[in-house]
């Protein structure tokens, strides 16, 4: 157990996001190495951009790549979770959630109409924020080498593609 001390504050970062998204991929809070590169799935642990460059048969080299592979295929991310006090980047320490506000930001972009919660913990708030959006969301396995169900990328595939309605 960790005390409230050992905790450190996040504030997520700004979404990636535009009027032409399709699919909003949807993070609890960002982990701290992306919280400190100010972009999502840059820490060590996960193995997003190689999963979504399998996916979408794009290289993921630099930044730019990254957010030319988002636009191309119309997916967003952001984080359900606006400020909270976590352990590392530990989802299990999370404390003192404040939620984004998800339903003026969904009427803000219409055009998504497909929600891939990436943890079981972003269903879940998604789900306590605004269970009409909960309707069109799906729960992915987490993209982090750390999580107890990925033992391999190929494993994660067949998920995604499932949840991006790639098959």
């Amino acid at each position: 157990m960790f005390l409230f001390q050992d905790l450190q504050p996040c504030t997520a970062l700004e979404p990636i996001i535009s009027q032409d998204t399709t699919t909003l991929i949807l993070v609890s809070m960002p982990g701290m190495e992306s919280l400190h590169e100010k972009f999502y799935f840059v820490d060590t642990d996960s193995c997003f951009w190689p999963l979504m460059s399998l996916i979408y048969r794009m290289p993921v080299f630099s930044k730019e790549d990254k957010l030319k592979l988002l636009s191309q295929n119309h997916i967003g991310i952001w984080s359900i979770i606006k400020s909270c006090f976590r352990y590392k980047s530990r989802n299990d320490t999370i404390e003192d959630i404040v939620l984004n506000d998800i339903q003026p930001f969904l009427a803000h972009y219409p055009n998504i109409k497909r929600i891939l919660c990436t943890s079981h913990e972003s269903m879940r708030l998604l789900q306590e924020a605004d269970p009409k959006a909960a309707l069109i969301a799906s729960s992915v396995p987490s993209p982090s080498t750390y999580d107890l169900w990925f033992d391999s990328l190929e494993k994660l595939v067949p998920e995604y593609k499932k949840a991006l309605g790639l098959v």
